[in-house]
């Protein structure tokens, strides 16, 4: 949460080595890729860049990690209470990479919840989630679909105050979609899998390209999944209509109250439930409300939502569910 969500928590072995921290960014941030390292932010930004973030700008440390995939640019995760932003060498904008990762751990600290994601009763015959597994839904699609919203609430924010954005890892990522010509289809089918499953997935890659690839990339996938798929039109329709669910805004985040974090997580909340009700999946989906957890989840989630799925017929009540493991970015 990737900047996908395919990334387990991994323990770090050997001494943390300590240095001090410096004035300013370091000349090159791209040269220094020793692993395992906890470096402060002052590598990487300047003091003026840093008062936006706050006190967790002091707090978060960036590690430098090679044995990621090379598809996840970043991740982030706390470990024995320490917020990480755990960076790609490989990864294109490194500043980025950090400030995405670096915003995730703000958002949960602001009390952006998890999801907690249940089936009341059997999915009903005609149903597209009758092929595939639904914890394969909830932990690929579903989970990528929250990281867009939360991506949309500070990818403004970054472009203006630190000038850059997503654009160089998402042009990357599909240009080499394009290449291989194959999609992964976020874990719920194989490419031959059953139509309706792909044509939400491949709806949901196009939803990404437009909120954060450049135009040019985006118009080249298009084109690649009009080529590729029977059905490209209506992926790109229904991907298109996902894409205008997701509301982007300009915002820092603790410039705002609490009531005006509860009203921007209760409206990322709504673009929830907007997608998923237009994705079709002929169950009825509640989003319920802000609720706080007993203990923290994977360390650093506060509050959950339950996000239930029931057929029409059934009524919802509250009760377990199952969170996600990959619950890192």
């Amino acid at each position: 949460s990737t900047m996908k969500m395919a990334c387990l928590p991994r323990c770090f072995g050997g001494q943390k080595k300590h240095r001090k921290a410096v004035d300013g960014p370091v000349a090159d941030i791209n040269k220094d890729n020793r692993n395992h390292i906890q470096r402060h932010l002052t590598e990487y930004f300047s003091k003026d860049e840093l008062r936006v973030l706050g006190d967790l700008a002091g707090r978060v440390r960036v590690v430098i990690d090679s044995s990621l995939p090379d598809t996840l640019h970043g991740t982030s995760r706390v470990t024995f209470g320490v917020p990480l932003a755990v960076v790609n060498p490989k990864a294109p904008d490194r500043r980025y990479v950090i400030l995405h990762e670096l915003m995730h751990h703000q958002l949960d600290e602001l009390g952006c919840p998890s999801l907690c994601c249940t089936v009341k009763g059997a999915e009903p015959a005609g149903s597209w989630l009758r092929h595939t597994k639904f914890q394969n839904f909830v932990r690929g699609l579903l989970v990528q679909i929250w990281e867009l919203i939360q991506h949309s609430r500070f990818n403004p924010m970054l472009k203006r105050v630190f000038n850059c954005g997503p654009e160089s890892a998402r042009d990357g990522e599909y240009r080499r979609y394009i290449q291989q010509s194959a999609l992964p289809m976020y874990g719920m089918c194989g490419q031959q899998g059953h139509l309706m499953v792909r044509k939400v997935a491949v709806a949901a890659h196009i939803a990404t390209c437009m909120l954060e690839a450049s135009t040019k990339v985006q118009e080249e996938f298009r084109a690649f999944v009009k080529a590729k798929f029977a059905q490209g039109a209506e992926m790109i329709a229904l991907g298109e209509k996902m894409y205008g669910y997701v509301r982007a805004c300009d915002v820092e985040l603790l410039q705002l109250s609490r009531a005006e974090m509860d009203s921007l997580i209760q409206e990322m909340l709504g673009n929830l439930q907007s997608i998923l009700t237009v994705l079709d999946t002929g169950m009825t989906v509640s989003v319920g409300p802000v609720k706080p957890l007993k203990e923290k989840f994977n360390g650093r989630c506060t509050t959950v939502s339950e996000v239930d799925f029931y057929a029409a017929a059934t009524v919802s009540v509250n009760a377990g569910g199952f969170g996600s493991a990959t619950g890192d970015r």
